[in-house]
């Protein structure tokens, strides 16, 4: 067995984080060969002391602000071989960590990120999620590393490698994109998996407007970090084909194929519309005076 810390970084989430912590307890794996670390950021609610609840779960505590500052702070107590990530809002697959080190069997993978699912099965929900799953895999399986990135809700790393690149870049996001790049550059795109069986189940994404609202964020942070870490976007013909296959895979009828292509029409549009007011905020900074912007 490989002996995994988990970490999970949280602010203020008492709606989620007892289900985020009973599916980390309830493993199928050795309980004496994986530890948890809960790092508070600053929560005011009862985020903590739900948390404290749970003897086997042990609780830091990070004051500077952001997700990726908490998670630094929890790697460098984590006692792991490996470090599996995932955050308060977030249920995890009683087989999880076991897919982690199914994965991590291969000496060549040095980063493994799962599966994503929405908080519930409606069918509108599950449209979305097949094609976001469908389109890692194709993403993943390019060997294409300028395409790959992150995403620490569900992502396991060998502990060796923030000894050899360092710890996440503590900015408010894209830091887990930054250092899935810095891998690839590093090693080669070999060394970074998708693992369709890792799951996790993600809350907060109770219906469509909860995952249009993501796209427009990630759209956002997409430029922002675009300078560190640049991801070319998928061709509308790439797009199309895994669309396809996403039909054929689960055998749509021909009103869910509609209903699909329409759901991921607003999607790019909720996404367009996250990169285009991080564009018009950037050429916005660079002109004002620097006194109005201090």
């Amino acid at each position: 067995m490989l002996t995994i810390s988990i970490i999970v970084p949280f602010y203020n989430a008492g709606d989620y984080i007892k289900d985020c912590a009973e599916s980390l307890l309830s493993q199928e794996y050795p309980s004496s060969d994986y530890e948890i670390i809960f790092v508070d950021n600053n929560s005011t609610d009862s985020s903590v002391d739900i948390v404290k609840n749970y003897p086997r779960i042990k609780v830091l505590s990070e004051s500077k602000q952001g997700s990726y500052a908490a998670r630094n702070r929890g790697i460098k107590e984590a006692a792991g071989q490996i470090i599996a990530f995932t955050d308060p809002d977030c249920v995890v697959s009683p087989d999880w960590l076991s897919e982690v080190e199914k994965t991590m069997s291969n000496l060549s993978v040095l980063i493994v990120l799962g599966q994503v699912l929405m908080s519930n099965n409606s069918s509108l929900l599950s449209m979305i999620q097949d094609y976001g799953n469908e389109k890692n895999i194709y993403t993943f399986g390019s060997n294409d590393g300028n395409r790959y990135f992150g995403h620490t809700n569900n992502m396991a790393v060998r502990r060796d490698l923030f000894n050899d690149i360092g710890l996440f870049v503590e900015r408010k996001r894209g830091a887990d994109t930054i250092f899935v790049h810095s891998v690839v550059n590093m090693y080669s795109s070999q060394a970074v998996s998708y693992s369709e069986s890792m799951t996790v189940r993600h809350m907060e994404i109770r219906g469509p407007l909860d995952y249009y609202k993501k796209a427009f964020i990630y759209g956002r942070s997409r430029i922002m970090y675009k300078h560190i870490a640049s991801i070319p976007p998928l061709s509308y013909a790439q797009r199309f084909s895994i669309y396809k296959n996403v039909i054929s895979k689960r055998n749509y009828s021909y009103p869910e194929s509609l209903m699909l292509f329409f759901l991921l029409i607003v999607g790019m549009i909720f996404w367009s519309s996250g990169t285009l007011s991080a564009m018009i905020k950037r050429e916005f900074l660079k002109v004002i005076p620097k006194s109005l912007s201090d």
